[in-house]
């Protein structure tokens, strides 16, 4: 067989069935095999002690001499011990993405309370990663999602957000959940050992929210939120209000969970992981003295076909919160709206942790930069002192002067 050429390969007549072989006598092993359908480059070498088939690509979709390199570069390797064949057909059936995120959510996720943040990321920006070998994905392509999500403006819908704009939280937390789910696919075998492709991707900044209901906007929105027609989302949101619980929390409460002689009510399991026990105010208590309870359901705000609890409330609020003018207000700002009217008031920051169930001091500490009445005070005194001394030396001058 002569050296193979293109031209040779262009004027070679496809078989109407079964297959043929050109080789090339130049490189041996090397050559061209003919189908009905197609003309493919392939290798054949000798592989523990088995000839084994390598089928490099098309002819047309790569030249000769494309296909002729390629052909050396895996000679070498298997000079050196490898078997193309065998890592092909391995990565033909490894892992895929969705193979690591229905374990992660399984064995993972499944007790988390920020499981459903976890299935949002997953189904919203993390979807077109399902058909994908886990081997395939780079560090370059997380770092260019992670800086699109950050900085490019978003179509995906959020209850009571802006539509069009960059997520940099968002980018955040998507990062840290490959990072986290990657770590555990090499811990449960299912990733090979190596480096994450999460390393050494820089975070956006993130600029802690200090939204919060000031005492000129509460009045407003207190009418507003007693003008709402459903008493569960009514008092829902003034619970909330007043005891800075988390609006899961909220919705999920259970009548066997408060003590309303007592005005208690203990959080069976929150998001630092442990019970909580809330002193209701006496307006919060009166309210729920009051809402009416309806039989066989369990929880206090009852959903809308009176089986389960409120789920989403994003509609009502954004009726309240029109009503009263603040359309910048969240629904997690009547929680850092209890932490600010604390630090007015006067009270510590531990408190205000212990009041809010935070398990970190550096949660808590966002409240100390609101507590500004102590440093105006010292800074009116300063200044005071600052302008006597020089009235004082002004007044001496002039003395001198004259």
């Amino acid at each position: 067989m002569p050296r193979l050429t293109k031209r040779l390969i262009e004027n070679a007549a496809l078989p109407k069935q079964g297959q043929a072989f050109l080789r090339d006598d130049l490189l041996r092993g090397f050559g061209v095999r003919l189908t009905p359908g197609s003309k493919s480059f392939f290798l054949e070498k000798l592989i523990h002690r088995q000839v084994r088939r390598l089928t490099l690509g098309r002819f047309g979709e790569m030249t000769l001499d494309e296909a002729r390199a390629i052909a050396k570069k895996k000679m070498v390797e298997i000079d050196e011990g490898r078997d193309p064949v065998a890592e092909r057909r391995q990565r033909s059936i490894a892992p895929t993405f969705r193979d690591l995120e229905q374990m992660y959510l399984t064995r993972h996720a499944a007790l988390k309370k920020s499981r459903a943040n976890d299935e949002a990321i997953l189904n919203h920006h993390l979807a077109y990663l399902r058909p994908r070998k886990l081997v395939s994905i780079t560090r370059d392509e997380i770092a260019r999602l992670h800086s699109r999500i950050g900085t490019e403006p978003s179509s995906v819908i959020r209850p009571g957000r802006p539509v069009q704009r960059p997520m940099p939280r968002t980018a955040n937390q998507t990062l840290a959940l490959i990072r986290s789910m990657w770590n555990l696919g090499m811990d449960w075998g299912l990733i090979p050992p190596g480096p994450n492709p999460c390393l050494r991707i820089k975070k956006f900044p993130e600029i802690s929210r200090e939204r919060f209901v000031k005492p000129d906007e509460l009045p407003r929105l207190w009418k507003a939120m007693g003008d709402e027609p459903n008493p569960y989302v009514r008092i829902a949101f003034l619970v909330g209000l007043l005891t800075g619980a988390r609006r899961n929390e909220v919705l999920a409460m259970r009548w066997e969970d408060l003590d309303l002689s007592q005005g208690l009510w203990v959080i069976p399991s929150t998001k630092a992981g442990r019970s909580h026990v809330v002193p209701l105010p006496r307006p919060a208590r009166e309210a729920l003295i009051g809402l009416p309870r309806l039989e066989g359901n369990p929880f206090v705000f009852c959903g809308r076909w009176g089986r389960s609890h409120l789920v989403n409330v994003s509609k009502p609020w954004q009726r309240i919160r029109t009503e009263a003018g603040l359309e910048d207000v969240r629904i997690h700002d009547l929680r850092r709206t209890l932490g600010s009217w604390l630090v007015a008031a006067g009270a510590s920051l531990p408190l205000i942790g212990k009041a809010l169930n935070h398990t970190n001091v550096s949660t808590t500490q966002v409240y100390a930069r609101l507590q500004l009445d102590p440093v105006r005070l010292a800074l009116e005194a300063n200044a005071e002192r600052m302008l006597t001394v020089i009235d004082a030396a002004r007044v001496a001058e002039e003395d001198q002067s004259r």
